[in-house]
């Protein structure tokens, strides 16, 4: 069985909280850090590896065993001085993935440069997410993968005319793939004799123009 992998997140705002519930859930190892003791007192009941302490401080972080683990998730956000001193403490004791979070689009390069593995912008994210939904009414969910591609759950119309995906050949007409449909209570990963019927929610990979072209030859144009 493969070890599983070993994580830090240190600050524990709402953002890091469900990070690391989320690992919990995915058995993997984790660590939760952060100075203010009513924010541990949050994991603390689900995580005995929660502590309280000052990330900037480097050697409260080495007594910890920061650098014993694999990934360091420094969740801050707002906080931008916590998060520069803490990414060039985790660098400097030899983590070698640290994630950061940024609120603010103009620290991206400079926590690259500090050398942060990946920056994340959940804000952004969620903003997109939300202006995508918003703007086209049968859209459940938006996942941006990238600056060019995304991932879009459609519920299909009810009237729609079963098909089956070789019949509607998305990636050939629209250049999207359907890579899950969602029925009921069950969920499967299509292949080209499998059929789309109405109602049901349909997950696909593209550009956002053609998302949009492939959902308006599903459900027809919205007004």
């Amino acid at each position: 069985m493969a070890k599983a992998k070993s994580f830090a997140v240190i600050g524990i705002g709402q953002f890091g909280r469900s990070v690391v519930e989320e690992l919990i859930d995915l058995g993997m190892d984790v660590v939760a850090i952060d100075k203010d003791e009513s924010a541990i007192k949050k994991v603390s009941n689900i995580l005995p590896t929660s502590y309280v302490a000052d990330s900037s401080d480097e050697q409260a972080l080495r007594e910890l065993g920061i650098k014993d683990v694999e990934y360091a998730i420094v969740a801050f956000g707002s906080n931008q001085e916590a998060s520069v001193l803490t990414t060039v403490l985790l660098k400097d004791i030899g983590v070698s993935h640290v994630i950061v979070r940024v609120d603010d689009d103009s620290y991206i390069p400079i926590m690259k440069k500090l050398g942060a593995t990946e920056v994340i912008t959940p804000q952004r994210a969620a903003g997109q997410a939300l202006a995508n939904r918003l703007g086209n009414d049968d859209y459940k969910d938006f996942y941006k993968l990238d600056d060019k591609y995304s991932v879009v759950s459609i519920v299909v119309n009810p009237g729609f005319v079963p098909k089956q995906l070789k019949e509607i050949n998305s990636k050939n007409l629209y250049g999207v793939n359907i890579v899950l449909i969602r029925r009921k209570n069950s969920s499967f990963v299509p292949g080209g004799n499998d059929s789309i019927l109405p109602d049901d929610m349909i997950y696909v990979v593209g550009t956002n123009k053609e998302v949009k072209a492939f959902r308006e030859s599903i459900n027809g144009k919205q007004r």
